[in-house]
């Protein structure tokens, strides 16, 4: 009769324990964005956390909107190349990309992973301005590294006869109780951005805000045929020696966060030269 520590799941863990104690996990490089509703709490008191009064209001059609919009897969690739890892956790959005293998990947689509972010930022403008609340967008460079298994079953919790199971435990087998995203496990990117939204207005980071910190330039600027220039007030994205995009800084801004001194941009407009997609396009990403 299969036990629970005979599973595959057991032998996971048992795998990455293993690791951990070795100190030999591995630590790849990898960007992330943080997407937030900005007056959701508000709503939420409002509605007196009501989740019918809530529906009544229309605040899940917000959800929904937003969602559709912020959930959007960007950098659609198979493994090992890098893409999209997205998390939706009530009303914000995290994105993670690894970029372990970032000298495989083809900088010309990278580069319309970066156009669709930020354009997905302006859409989103214009979605939660309809239902009278804000959104914010922080991206941001770190590391990431995976210390744990991804999931737990029924798998590691049933005492069962391969030849005799029942529908119910067939079901539970099944049941996924646990998720940890190998992609969100201690993610310093991921950490930096939320951290950095949480540190709200007082801090300069506006609601409506869309703002790049300095070490996602630095993650991505190693990237073939790519060069960033930045000065105080633009950053210029080239391709091929050819200029492609250009993101204009409204404010520059230094921040700690939890004892890291941070550099972050909030950027203003965002200008797509014709020589990236054949027109030039012009995006006001700060209302």
């Amino acid at each position: 009769m299969p036990q629970p520590h005979e599973s595959q799941e057991f032998q996971d863990f048992i795998f990455w324990r293993e690791k951990a104690r070795n100190q030999n996990l591995e630590v790849s490089d990898c960007i992330s964005t943080w997407t937030d509703i900005c007056g959701f709490g508000s709503l939420l008191s409002e509605n007196k956390w009501d989740l019918k009064a809530l529906q009544s209001s229309g605040t899940l059609e917000l959800l929904n909107e937003v969602y559709t919009i912020g959930c959007s897969i960007l950098l659609p690739n198979v493994s090992p190349l890098p893409s999209d890892r997205i998390v939706v956790l009530n009303d914000g959005i995290a994105r993670t990309v690894d970029l372990k293998y970032k000298k495989d990947l083809d900088t010309f689509s990278f580069l319309f992973f970066i156009r669709d972010l930020l354009i997905n930022h302006y859409l989103l403008l214009e979605v939660t301005k309809r239902f009278k609340v804000g959104i914010r967008t922080i991206i941001t460079g770190g590391e990431r590294i995976q210390y744990s298994p991804i999931s737990v079953t029924g798998q590691s919790v049933l005492y069962y006869n391969e030849e005799n199971v029942s529908d119910y435990g067939k079901k539970l087998l099944n049941t996924q109780f646990l998720y940890n995203p190998a992609e969100f496990q201690m993610n310093t990117a991921f950490a930096k951005a939320f951290t950095i939204d949480n540190l709200g207005t007082k801090e300069g980071i506006k609601v409506n805000g869309l703002f790049i910190e300095s070490s996602f330039i630095d993650k991505i600027s190693d990237l073939t045929n790519l060069e960033i220039k930045t000065n105080d007030n633009i950053i210029k994205f080239y391709f091929k020696e050819t200029l492609i995009f250009d993101l204009n800084i409204l404010s520059l801004i230094d921040i700690k966060v939890k004892g890291l001194d941070v550099k972050v941009y909030h950027i203003s407009r965002f200008f797509i030269h014709k020589t990236f997609d054949g027109e030039d396009v012009e995006f006001n990403l700060y209302p």
